[in-house]
């Protein structure tokens, strides 16, 4: 029989780390929270991405379950509460609720959203205990899939804050936003298990190989993608397109048409008309509250006339009202008007946001309902969900539309690109003013550029109040809007109708899946070595 030494080198287990105490660890764990946060506020920290797990690794180290629940939790928390700040002004602009009261019901959200870190956290360590130098591939895959799967209004992934610098960007074209996610926990681990090193620990070197392998692939082929997409675009045709940002101030109630204007010609349709002029081909207007173009004869027939003169094509979007079985049905709808002003197709929103557009069942209950009513009041407008996604060719240019937070949902948009992306372009509207003059709207269009890369289709996002953004396959930016301003602009945008999606689009859930099999593989040997 091999001595027992010989397999314990093999797996090198060194003697357990002493944990930390109770305020050290709740101060690392404050401090990851914090590195977590500032790069959804700061687009120049965007670094911090990439190493802020080390502290929630070091408050981790040797900890007991109930220790890593707790301090993934303070971690968590202050990383949402700092990334979603801007949920307080929503609660304010929404109900006219006191600041006291918004900040409280913001925390709320806050601590529920905390234990998707902290459930991250309990699973590695429990994880780490079984299968001792796991963490590289553990914890990555740990906290990707938990911020996944937990139940949240939307989600945000850590690639997002990556979203202005197309270096770090390129490899979403095969494996989405979750592999970068996945990527930048494990380089926290990487220098983690450094600082371990100097402490004395001795820890096999091969992992870590591996790991800065992977490093050296994503960006030295970063650069290399980055570099083929620079020479493609250059050689690109462009086409103008307008845009149409009018900052509308926020309302619950149907708001009456602007001094000037009247429902029938918005000032939407008169800096259409010059954008025309200017020679946009098409023309799109935001995510706005009330247009009447579904429900009044006259506004369509206006719109018609004036469009049809001006022969360019308009994409509005609109509450559109129907019957279906016998009953009132509305939908959250982009409507496509073509050259002579006629309605040649309908988006009809399909992935909804809960309490905005429907009531989730669990809030539906006996008591529960009354409670948030109260709360959401007239904004609680349940609407019905498209069955499809559509896509609108406009003139060889088949753009493919979403509605406000659909730009969140990565597989989704994805889905609409395909493995027939050629010649696609994704088109986001928006209305942020919700939540007021914060970092919510340049955190929407960071998410709407991950998706362009992601599916490598030129990208725009209208956003009622501003950043508007216009970006290539590459993630670099032709045009950027200012922020809470009132403009109509031409872009020239490079377009080709040949080129158009990428693997990820064709195999969105890949990784996901592989990353669910990785970790039923982990658990269940991790099981089996417990008996």
């Amino acid at each position: 029989m091999r001595p027992a030494y010989h397999s314990h080198l093999i797996i090198d287990r060194a003697p357990l780390p002493q944990p930390l105490g109770l305020r050290h660890a709740l101060l690392l764990a404050l401090l990851a929270g914090l590195l977590m946060g500032l790069p959804w506020l700061r687009t120049e920290l965007a670094w911090l991405g990439w190493l802020a797990w080390v502290p929630l690794l070091m408050a981790l180290n040797g900890s007991s379950l109930k220790r890593a629940m707790l301090v993934g939790w303070v971690s968590g928390v202050l990383s949402f509460a700092l990334a979603s700040y801007w949920l307080i002004d929503f609660a304010i602009n929404l109900h006219g609720f006191s600041l006291l009261l918004s900040a409280v019901l913001a925390a709320l959200f806050w601590a529920w959203a905390g234990l998707a870190l902290a459930l991250a956290c309990v699973l590695s360590r429990w994880l780490w205990m079984r299968l001792p130098n796991s963490a590289l591939l553990v914890f990555p895959v740990a906290v990707t899939l938990s911020l996944s799967y937990f139940p949240l209004l939307f989600h945000m992934h850590f690639a997002e804050t990556q979203a202005w610098y197309p270096l770090a960007l390129q490899g979403v074209e095969l494996v989405g936003a979750k592999g970068l996610d996945a990527l930048m926990v494990m380089t926290g681990v990487l220098v983690w298990r450094q600082w371990r090193r100097v402490l004395g620990e001795r820890l096999p070197w091969w992992p870590d190989m591996l790991a800065l392998l992977l490093l050296l692939v994503w960006f030295v082929g970063g650069w290399w993608r980055l570099q083929y997409w620079d020479a493609q675009t250059e050689r690109w045709d462009t086409r103008r397109i307008g845009l149409v940002q009018p900052n509308d101030p926020v309302s619950i109630a149907v708001p009456a048409p602007r001094e000037g204007y009247t429902r029938e010609y918005p000032p939407e349709l008169a800096a259409s008309l010059r954008l025309a002029k200017a020679g946009a081909e098409w023309v799109a207007w935001p995510e706005a509250r009330y247009k009447g173009y579904f429900e009044l004869n006259s506004v369509r027939m206006r719109y018609m006339q004036e469009v049809g003169d001006a022969y360019f094509h308009l994409l509005l979007h609109d509450v559109e009202r129907s019957w279906e079985d016998g009953q009132p049905k509305a939908y959250n709808s982009l409507a496509w008007l073509n050259q002579r002003g006629e309605l040649a197709d309908v988006y009809r929103k399909v992935k909804l946001m809960p309490f905005g557009e429907y009531l989730p069942r669990v809030w539906s209950l006996p008591g529960i309902r009354r409670v948030t009513e109260r709360f959401f009041g007239d904004f609680l407008r349940p609407l019905g969900a498209g069955e499809r996604q559509v896509v609108f060719d406009i003139n060889g240019m088949r753009v493919v539309p979403g509605i406000c937070f659909e730009t969140a949902f990565p597989e989704f948009m994805a889905e609409g690109i395909g493995a027939d992306g050629a010649g696609k372009l994704m088109l986001f509207v928006s209305q942020d003013g919700w939540f007021g003059q914060t970092t919510q709207p340049l955190q929407h269009a960071a998410m709407s550029v991950v998706r362009g890369v992601e599916n490598r289709v030129p990208m725009v996002h209208l956003i009622n109040n501003g950043p508007s953004v216009v970006t290539l396959p590459s993630g670099r930016p032709v045009f950027r809007a200012p922020a809470f301003e009132v403009g109509e602009f031409l872009v020239d945008l490079p377009f080709s109708a040949e080129s158009g999606g990428s693997f990820y689009s064709r195999y969105p859930w890949l990784v996901p899946q592989v990353m669910n099999a990785l970790l039923l593989l982990m658990v269940s040997v991790a099981l089996l070595r417990r008996r």
